[in-house]
């Protein structure tokens, strides 16, 4: 987010009550999954995660102020390979943020209210995004409160669904307001905060993932065990997945908005799911082949 500006001035309000702000912690570390196709010829449609992690490693003193030095790595141990992202430093219910080439810009403000707006700039396009929904959610026990925004005009086929938790940040990550993407509706494609770490403790735990660090990619090892067709497709009523080895898995079929539609146990080299009830448009199945996770897209077409 280049600039964050709000339509109306905000009187100061209470500092983050008895949550923890992760931005005022050196020990703070935040867990980021990326979903991305990465298939190749042989397995066009495997899906990759990976993860990186974000936390802090010294200040500096810039005018007299402190400013927390933030890295990113793919190290689990946040040890080796440390990428510096820039800067960041806490005023009341701003985050602020600065690297070389930026000034000063304000990351988050947790003081914001309902109907109250800010601006990504989408690759050099910006977009006002407004905050629809304010909600409590729990966290160890503490009440943090959860910002839902708007979603930006530039739509199409792809989607935001943006939302930033007190003191957290971005569902999407520490630092995704200064740089957003959207994320496409036709493909795999997603970036989420898995986990979180502050003032010694665990906290945030998404309940999309069941670890604070994933990591599957295809190996040359594991390829061969990714063998398995999906017919037909589009479909209208019966759809068919083989597999050259037993499947014993759930498979979970999402539509284009991510709400789960259909599950079904599959047990064998053959698993057959009636699509018929299905209203037209695009679904994404998700199951484990040969101990690699895959998304296999899927036109309901009658």
């Amino acid at each position: 987010m280049k600039t964050l500006l709000l339509f109306s001035f905000l009187l100061p309000t209470l500092l983050f009550g008895q949550i923890i702000n992760h931005f005022s912690h050196q020990d703070a570390k935040w867990n980021v999954a990326k979903t991305f196709i990465a298939g190749n010829p042989e397995h066009p449609s495997f899906v990759a995660t990976t993860t990186a992690i974000y936390g802090f490693q010294g200040d500096s003193t810039i005018n007299g102020e402190t400013w927390s030095k933030m890295y990113s790595t793919s190290d689990s141990l946040f040890q080796n390979n440390l990428v510096f992202e820039g800067l960041t430093r806490v005023e009341n219910d701003l985050i602020l943020y600065r690297n070389s080439n930026n000034p000063v810009d304000t990351l988050y403000n947790f003081g914001l209210s309902v109907g109250d707006s800010v601006l990504y700039d989408f690759n050099g396009t910006p977009e006002w995004l407004y905050l629809e929904l304010i909600e409590n959610i729990q966290i160890d026990g503490q009440t943090y409160r959860k910002f839902n925004f708007t979603e930006p005009s530039l739509m199409g086929f792809f989607h935001l669904g943006e939302e930033w938790i007190e003191g957290i940040g971005s569902i999407h990550g520490p630092l995704f307001p200064h740089t957003p993407i959207l994320f496409s509706e036709e493909m795999p494609d997603s970036l989420f905060l898995t986990c979180t770490y502050a003032n010694s403790q665990d906290l945030y735990q998404s309940p999309k993932y069941s670890n604070c660090y994933v990591n599957i990619t295809l190996g040359i090892e594991n390829q061969e065990a990714i063998n398995f067709s999906i017919y037909p497709n589009p479909v209208s009523s019966i759809l068919t997945i083989e597999s050259s080895q037993k499947l014993n898995c759930d498979i979970e079929i999402y539509d284009v908005n991510g709400k789960l539609v259909h599950s079904v146990k599959a047990n064998g080299e053959t698993t057959t799911i009636d699509v018929s009830d299905f209203e037209n448009g695009v679904y994404f199945l998700h199951f484990e082949v040969g101990g690699q996770k895959m998304v296999k897209k899927v036109l309901v077409e009658k």
